[in-house]
């Protein structure tokens, strides 16, 4: 299955556990192809997460080109993972707008990694 930067899908993360995820999409198709892997960041609604935690970047639905299911979803910046493709679960549900994806990103490397760009 072909996969876009910044589109959003459904995984789910190890054999163990059946509950899927939303994660978006970071690596650039080229590398997704060819690796049958990508590079993704999870979404999460959890109500038990801090909402003002300084590690979470929220989201809302002009950030995207179909309305969020979950209002009060965040990425979780430090929840970066590399993944097989065999781990998607049906087709892309949303894409990332280019300025919101660039946002996050933004802040990502602020955050976690110590570069501000």
């Amino acid at each position: 299955m072909k996969i876009n930067r910044r589109d959003v899908i459904n995984v789910v993360f190890g054999s163990n556990t059946k509950e899927n995820h939303l994660v978006i999409v970071l690596s650039p198709e080229e590398v997704n192809e060819e690796e049958d892997q990508f590079v993704g960041i999870m979404i999460t609604d959890s109500l038990y997460f801090d909402p003002a935690n300084e590690f979470s970047f929220p989201l809302n639905d002009t950030m995207f080109l179909k309305p969020l299911k979950e209002k009060k979803s965040r990425v979780r910046l430090y929840l970066i993972n590399f993944l097989p493709c065999s781990c998607i679960i049906g087709t892309p549900v949303n894409q990332m707008k280019m300025e919101a994806y660039h946002a996050m990103i933004k802040e990502l490397n602020k955050k976690i990694f110590g570069v501000n760009f």
